[in-house]
């Protein structure tokens, strides 16, 4: 079989070089078809998107923003000596003023100067902004400091203990301007829009928001006036920002990189020109199709670009190595390019395939991001392989190259000659080869047990991060930068109503604002209807202390209710549906690994159905438990992906030898260097997140691809030999030279990503460069002492 596909690819070579000039203008248009639709290509970090929308903790999350509106606050906070001092108001309110005019998308601003103040006079209830009539005088600032520092609801949350600290709370809309039901129904289309048919606001939009916030505060700045922001949108978009920064560079270094190493290697201006046109032509047609799709870029997707780059490189660098051999020794173009699509044809389909298949896997993690990751990767190494069997050749046609003087192995390089000398080192100690193995599988397991996983997108920045030393002081100063929900269902009309109902929401607040795991996490403040109830209740009763309490007669606090709804506010609709079944419980934490909420939830809920068993439903959801549930899905999806891309690999594996022995021993060179990488991760105490997981089945396809090609260079040399330790050495002497550039190529594009402004990305890139290195590595003296060992006992 495998003389028949080389036969075919020979023909195959020819054919294309017939006809060159179509294989030329068909890829070209091909590409360019693909390119168009580049522009389209967006960036999307929304925590939502990592789930796919018919999960039930993102259906659960949209359904809460659907009905109370966007949860994810930006939290500009204003630190100062005095915040009750009449010229840091003034300040304060232009502040305000300037965010509400200029900010778009915006749907409102919570501060000193709008924040509801809830007062008796006489029989009226009246509600208001607090700073509707503006202080002037040392009194009225004075009786303004004692009415907001004995308003529960302030401290905390827009006022720290010590007043020196304050907030403003800007709110986006949840929809995109031109998709605002509000819009779609004040018009006179007798369709209006359903929710579900409407855009959420995506990440340009909120970028655009958060720069007008950013462009504001830095008029505002000062010594007496110092501003930070943070809070969840604020978190995505500089992880956008990032992302942007780095994926310019990132390809711009790469190739880069790749034309420094394959100008050592070939010595010639096409030996860089040629594999640079396959790799940027596959990389363009890929992004084009994830546009065309409607798919966006996200964090794990980004590694797109650089990981095509790397990969098609390697395919190219196998064909040209021997086509370069043969037409410097006199072979014509046609001939060269012949022999080496015979000789390294076929091992580069199968390391395509491979390669594809371990890519795969990714499609069962059941994140959107790494699933379409698991979607365009396969597509753009496919894409890398159909250009270098049609477009590779065609170029080879018509390009003018000049024959260079053959090295002899004499002549080679230092490394290509240690390549060499492992391999000879390798057969003759293959005992001992596979007994180090074994030991090193072994210290490996003993570190893989230690890893531990997270998912804290925060630790993705720099430490001096300004949006990081703003989520500490946040957190420091107002106990909380972001929110967890509670949604609590009576099933009914009017249950929310029931005092037994509005009493078990303050017993919950009590228990909730107590519990503390470790010196990370804690409530900082709660925020629900019975806050605001007690409120109401105590201005009807002239404005006592003593009266902030829940009213025990269901007919008296419906009829406070009314009253607080007539005086025109419409807060509690941030609190509660229009049928108050249900109603909303808002804890305030501060920032921490998402995943370290997996108990704390556990712990609330608890709480929760201590106090209303099991008659009153609850749903948690919110960005903190969302981002842990989204690790939950990585943890799960990932090793599924693990598994599958094993039982993809193995099979090919098995095919490509011949024999299923010698398949599954095949296998040992590709698992040791992931079970190596897993180990010193676990040994070195890095956190296993997103990325991380990524690099096993990324490597994986990779690796797999240095044993085929020695695979094949040895069962030829050893089909002619007869002779396994001659047929490993020349095998190195050819494909051994091939596979230390395709090796560098690889590991120096992964290495890129350690420039990166963000921590995970440089993990991800020197985890995954090591592993390639040690692929490569036992390749070379792993990899010979077991084909010895195996042809032995055939």
């Amino acid at each position: 079989m495998r003389e028949r596909i080389e036969t075919y690819l020979d023909r195959w070579g020819r054919a294309v070089i017939r006809r060159r000039f179509l294989a030329i203008a068909l890829c070209l248009a091909v590409a360019a078809g693909f390119a168009s639709q580049l522009p389209s290509l967006g960036i999307e970090t929304a925590a939502e998107t990592f789930l796919k929308k018919d999960d039930p903790v993102r259906a659960e999350y949209e359904a809460f923003r659907e009905q109370f509106g966007r949860q994810e606050l930006i939290i500009v906070g204003v630190q100062s000596p005095d915040i009750f001092d009449l010229d840091f108001l003034r300040r304060l309110r232009s502040l305000h003023e300037e965010l509400e005019e200029q900010v778009p998308h915006l749907d409102e601003i919570q501060s000193l100067i709008s924040a509801r103040s809830t007062r008796g006079s006489g029989d009226e209830l009246i509600v208001e902004d607090l700073l509707e009539e503006f202080p002037v005088s040392p009194g009225e600032l004075t009786q303004l400091r004692n009415r907001v520092i004995s308003t529960p609801l302030y401290t905390n949350m827009l006022i720290s203990e010590d007043a020196t600290f304050t907030s403003l709370v800007v709110t986006l809309e949840l929809y995109s301007s031109d998709d605002d039901p509000d819009d779609a129904l004040s018009g006179f289309d007798d369709a209006p829009q359903e929710a579900g048919d409407l855009e959420v606001l995506n990440g340009q939009e909120i970028g655009a928001a958060l720069s007008a916030v950013h462009q504001i505060m830095e008029r505002y700045q000062a010594d007496d006036f110092r501003l930070v922001v943070a809070g969840a949108p604020a978190l995505t978009d500089a992880v956008t920002q990032s992302m942007i920064r780095d994926l310019q560079r990132f390809i711009a270094l790469m190739v880069a990189t790749i034309a420094v190493v394959l100008f050592a290697m070939f010595r010639r201006a096409s030996g860089v020109i040629l594999p640079l046109t396959i790799v940027l032509l596959s990389l363009l047609s890929t992004l084009g199709a994830m546009a065309l799709s409607g798919i966006d870029m996200s964090p794990p997707t980004q590694v797109l670009p650089t990981f095509l780059l790397a990969v098609g490189t390697g395919s190219a660098v196998h064909i040209l190595k021997i086509f370069y051999m043969r037409f410097d020794a006199g072979d014509s173009v046609e001939e060269a390019l012949c022999f080496a699509l015979r000789h390294s044809g076929l091992p580069v389909i199968m390391t395509s395939l491979t390669t594809a298949g371990g890519l795969l896997s990714f499609l069962a993690a059941g994140l959107n991001p790494i699933v379409h990751l698991g979607m365009f990767a396969p597509l753009g190494v496919l894409l890398a392989l159909a250009y270098c069997l049609v477009l590779l050749p065609a170029l080879l046609a018509v390009a003018p190259i000049r024959r260079k003087a053959l090295r002899t192995e004499s002549t080679g390089s230092p490394l290509e000659r240690l390549v060499v000398s492992a391999g000879d080192f390798s057969v003759t100690h293959p005992r001992s080869m596979v007994v180090a193995t074994v030991l090193l599988i072994a210290i490996s397991l003993t570190g893989a047990v230690r890893l531990e996983f997270g998912q804290d997108i925060m630790a993705w920045l720099v430490p001096d991060h300004p949006l990081r030393r703003a989520t500490e002081l946040i957190d420091h100063r107002l106990k909380g930068s972001i929110t967890m929900e509670l949604i609590a269902d009576t099933g009914r009309t009017d249950g929310v109503k029931q005092p037994q109902f509005l009493n078990g929401l303050e017993e919950l607040r009590k228990r909730t604002e107590i519990l503390v795991r470790g010196d990370y996490l804690f409530v900082g403040k709660t925020i629900s209807i019975a806050d605001i109830l007690k409120e109401i209740h105590q201005a009807l009763n002239e404005n006592r202390a003593d009266f902030y309490a829940i009213p025990q007669s269901q007919p008296l606090i419906a009829q406070e209710l009314l009253l607080f709804e007539n005086t025109g506010t419409d807060d509690l609709e941030d609190v509660v549906d229009t049928e108050f079944r249900l109603a909303r419980f808002t804890l305030k934490v501060p920032y921490t690994d998402p995943t370290r909420y997996g108990g704390f939830i556990e712990e609330v809920e608890s709480e929760f159905r201590n106090i209303f068993g099991d008659e009153i439903g609850v749903t948690t959801t919110g960005f903190m438990p969302m981002m842990g549930e989204t690790m939950a899905h990585v943890v799960r999806g990932m090793a599924r992906s693990y598994v599958l891309a094993i039982f993809i690999v193995t099979p090919l594996m098995v095919l490509l030898i011949g024999n299923f022995r010698g398949g599954l021993v095949s296998m040992v060179p590709n698992i040791t260097p992931i079970l190596i990488t897993l180990g010193l991760m676990g040994w070195f105490g890095v956190t296993v997140d997103m990325f991380t997981m990524m690099i096993g089945g990324i490597a994986i396809g990779l690796v797999v691809d240095d044993t085929i090609h020695f695979i094949h260079g040895f069962q030829r040399d050893f089909a002619r030999t007869g002779d396994a330790r001659v047929a490993v050495r020349e095998t190195l002497q050819t494909t051994g030279r091939a596979l230390l550039v395709t090796s560098l190529v690889l590991a120096s594009g992964f290495l890129v990503f350690t420039l990166s402004t963000m921590q995970n990305l440089f993990y991800f890139g020197l985890f995954t460069s090591f592993t390639i290195v040690s692929a490569f590595l036992i390749d070379i003296l792993i990899t010979p002492a077991l084909m010895v060992l195996v042809t032995r006992k055939a």
